[in-house]
């Protein structure tokens, strides 16, 4: 255990060995064929037998905090953990709404729900590169890849926007990262990273070392820490699924390891009965916004349910209100997700006597220069004590 198979695209189903040749430390993020995402496969024949004979005992046993997302070892890539206390975070019941739950990954390291695909991929890169590269710096997009190197005793270079939070800067220098700014979104980081791996990976003179590059954010072994979340929140709630999930469109590409998640913990028979219908909370615009991936959006088609567009103003709103009325201060990808509750539950969409998990994919201070520059609106009086029913839901 764990008996990792093959690598396999969600598209055409090709197959790619997990053999590396000793110069590349991770597997490949694509599918050769038709750039698909590749996923991890197991052998589940195997694994069965191990499930039948040891979830109602030892998985149960293991103690959720101290092991994190790693007490699932047996169905996650075979990998000496670099470990911050990711994963197993809280499931609140909300005091407003009986049926509803907050899954707050806030409380994860960094922050943010990513620490759990940072942490599996900075883990099989550190475990798995040999001969000279084993001291190889890591190259990323994101924070908390810094705090993962800077636990594995590594060296991170970090792409980030010029007009990111500039907490965001502090935190990479105080992790002993080295931050790129880039005048652009992200999408631009990502080419300016690209194009300095091709300079290192063709310089002649040999004077410039090797990166291995982290950024991919689809790439399989980030998916199988994503992934994680799927496997505590079926625990968590007994072995059983939702009726609904509200899902952040920030986060949405983390959707993808908890579909995953459904699938293997079915195939295992951890869980039966209809998969939870996804509702994605999304920002039409502002600084807030985000976008869904194609992947993501097939998921919300095929589980039955919707996109639902919020604009600041309303998820501001629900910021206020689940901080004052619950006590708890969602990110704002998390309060846009909460107003899209608020819209369903209002409608009827999502009826009294179903059960709900609504995804905060990150904590609030992680935004905080926002929310400072949207303080005016967030005054005492400036927003409605309640949400008001109304927006925008559209099937994708």
């Amino acid at each position: 255990m764990p008996l990792m198979a093959h690598l396999e695209c969600i598209r055409c189903r090709h197959q790619v060995s997990m053999q590396m040749p000793p110069a590349v430390a991770i597997p490949p993020s694509v599918c050769p064929v038709d750039g698909g995402t590749l996923l991890v496969r197991y052998d589940m024949q195997a694994l069965r037998i191990w499930a039948r004979r040891e979830k109602s005992a030892e998985l149960a046993a293991r103690p959720g905090h101290s092991l994190g997302m790693w007490r699932y070892a047996e169905v996650l890539p075979e990998v000496t953990p670099i470990s911050l206390g990711e994963g197993w975070t809280p499931l609140l019941q909300s005091r407003r709404h009986a049926r509803l739950l907050i899954k707050d990954e806030g409380f994860n390291p960094t922050g943010t729900a990513e620490a759990r695909g940072v942490a599996m991929a900075v883990s099989l890169a550190v475990g798995s590169a040999g001969g000279p590269q084993e001291r190889r710096p890591l190259a990323a997009l994101s924070v908390a890849t810094a705090a993962y190197a800077a636990a594995a005793g590594r060296k991170a270079h970090l792409f980030l926007p010029r007009d990111l939070s500039p907490e965001n800067e502090l935190h990479a220098v105080l992790y002993g990262a080295q931050a790129h700014l880039v005048d652009g979104p992200r999408e631009q980081c990502q080419r300016q990273l690209e194009q300095e791996m091709n300079v290192r990976r063709t310089a002649r003179d040999g004077m410039k070392e090797l990166w291995i590059d982290l950024s991919a954010p689809l790439h399989p072994f980030r998916v199988e820490g994503d992934k994680t979340l799927g496997y505590e929140l079926v625990e968590q709630m007994g072995w059983t699924y939702p009726d609904a999930l509200l899902w952040p469109a920030g986060d949405a590409i983390s959707l993808i390891g908890v579909w995953k998640a459904f699938e293997e913990m079915e195939a295992l028979g951890w869980v039966v009965g209809r998969r939870p219908r996804v509702y994605v909370g999304e920002i039409a615009a502002g600084r807030f916004a985000a976008e869904l991936d194609s992947g993501s959006l097939e998921i919300v088609v095929a589980s039955g349910g919707k996109v639902v567009k919020q604009d600041e103003r309303k998820m501001l709103a629900a910021l206020s209100d689940f901080a004052r009325r619950d006590g708890v201060f969602l990110s704002p990808q998390g309060a846009a997700t909460a107003a899209a509750f608020e819209l369903l539950a209002g409608n009827r969409e999502i009826r009294s006597d179903e059960r709900s998990v609504l995804v905060n994919p990150s904590a609030a201070w992680r935004d905080d220069d926002a929310l400072r520059a949207a303080s005016p609106l967030l005054r005492l009086g400036r927003l409605p004590t309640s949400l008001p029913v109304g927006g925008i839901i559209t099937p994708v």
